[in-house]
């Protein structure tokens, strides 16, 4: 994938499907293209891979997935 917003290890995406569906997914690791892990991805623009435990279809657009907050 390429990266826009930091996300980390242990945080929830949501995956955005062209036919309208939404999944979450949990990441459990994150890999630069040289294949080192990392806990987190703060630059924007980087190109990364990422195990989600579920595959992936091009188009899907991944989004951090924010808590709830009630009023």
């Amino acid at each position: 994938i390429e990266q826009k917003n930091k996300f980390s290890v242990g945080e929830t995406l949501e995956i955005m499907k062209p036919d309208g569906r939404n999944i979450s997914a949990l990441v459990r690791g994150i890999y630069t293209e040289e294949g080192e892990s990392q806990e987190s991805a703060p630059h924007p623009k980087q190109i990364l891979y990422i195990d989600l435990g579920i595959k992936l279809d091009r188009y899907d657009i991944l989004r951090r997935k924010e808590p709830v907050t009630e009023l």
